[in-house]
């Protein structure tokens, strides 16, 4: 084993769970997009159909290989898609995201013409992310022309919030306002003919209940990850989260070396003290961000080995002087338990500057991935 990464789909389906009842009556579809934020896009998907109302991928691509895989759950594509690829997202009756009343919504409504069925969509409303969406003050007339398009279905109208884990910002509760103010000169049309409202993603869901709309769409939580340590200290006595994911390598090398060696490129470390010095074979390209180097550790033995030197592409280099049983062999955790000692996507975020977010999206498709699969599927199995 070089390294391998165990996903329990059943703490998934727990987190899901959970979330679903914290939010009902509106309906949980959670964002599976980014290979299932580095959790395997088709397991990920396989295990939460059965259980929720629909399921959010970013990428055509994404829901077309969720569909070859059997899943027949709704699925709303939130990204762009190429107009190459809006056949075969209609084929796969795939939910698409319109923003803007030009070529692409011309694009998706000839193909739906063609193929002679409409193409189901959701119109996105842009309230001050600034990203995708319908400017606020044209989306009424805008939408209204996607309503009035026979060859589109009209599903669901959204937006996306900017600024919820900045718990003293009033700006949630303008973008709320925009997107009420939005869609108010549309909201019988939009009521009788059952179109769907949503807004909130992990952190709103938890925190702003005004947001839950008709739905959510969790997606970092949905992994046992929260959004930001201001939301689980707010949220978390309401909900409990748990993570999907552990990470484990082990030691190849374990090396006793001098004071005032140098360890990795750049002679960023020196040994200041007889060392053992532990290579594990895993680095920025399985995942590991670089800006830990010298700063972040792994369990080895139910005990933090700091990271020494800088982290290589392929290997990094722990100190395992404290840790005498560690050898060549000893198991090594990234994220997860070992013993009394935890380390989780968080820990590796706050060493590498980032989020938990990138920690686990970033997680290469090549390194290996263990099931464990919900009750039913291991009996179909």
């Amino acid at each position: 084993m070089i390294a391998d990464v165990e996903i329990d789909l059943r703490v998934l389906r727990h987190n899901v769970e959970q979330l679903a009842t914290l939010v009902f009556p509106s309906a949980t579809w959670p964002v599976i997009k980014a290979n299932a934020y580095g959790h395997g896009l088709i397991e990920v998907g396989r295990a939460l159909a059965p259980v929720v109302d629909g399921i959010c991928v970013y990428r055509a691509s994404e829901g077309i290989a969720l569909r070859e895989a059997g899943v027949a759950a709704p699925i709303l594509v939130l990204g762009p898609i190429e107009p190459r690829e809006l056949e075969a997202a209609h084929r796969a009756q795939l939910t698409v995201t319109l923003w803007e009343t030009g070529s692409y919504r011309a694009d998706a409504a000839r193909i739906a013409r063609r193929r002679g069925t409409p193409l189901r969509v959701h119109a996105k409303v842009d309230t001050g992310v600034t990203r995708l969406g319908l400017d606020a003050p044209r989306a009424s007339s805008a939408i209204a022309e996607l309503l009035d398009d026979p060859h589109l279905h009209v599903e669901g109208v959204f937006t996306h919030l900017a600024a919820v884990e900045e718990l003293e910002s009033a700006f949630t509760f303008e973008q709320l306002m925009r997107f009420e103010s939005a869609l108010a000169p549309i909201d019988g049309v939009l009521r009788e003919r059952g179109v769907r409202r949503h807004s909130a993603a992990s952190a709103a869901a938890m925190l702003v209940p005004q947001s839950r709309l008709d739905l959510v769409r969790p997606g970092i939580a949905t992994y046992g990850i929260w959004p930001s340590p201001q939301t689980q200290a707010t949220a978390g006595g309401s909900i409990e989260l748990a993570p999907v994911l552990s990470w484990h390598t082990q030691l190849v090398v374990v090396r006793d070396v001098e004071a005032g060696r140098s360890v990795g490129y750049g002679c960023t470390y020196y040994t200041t003290r007889p060392s053992r010095i532990a290579v594990v074979p895993i680095g920025y390209a399985e995942g590991i961000p670089r800006a830990v180097s010298n700063t972040g550790a792994m369990l080895v033995h139910g005990r933090r080995a700091p990271i020494v030197g800088r982290v290589c592409m392929d290997v990094t280099m722990l100190d395992v002087t404290e840790i005498p049983q560690a050898q060549p062999g000893s198991r090594v955790t990234l994220i997860g338990s070992d013993g009394d000692e935890v380390l989780t996507a968080d820990h590796w975020a706050q060493w590498a500057d980032t989020i938990s977010y990138e920690i686990v999206a970033r997680l290469p498709e090549t390194v290996p991935r263990r099931y464990l699969m919900p009750m039913e599927a291991a009996t179909k199995g």
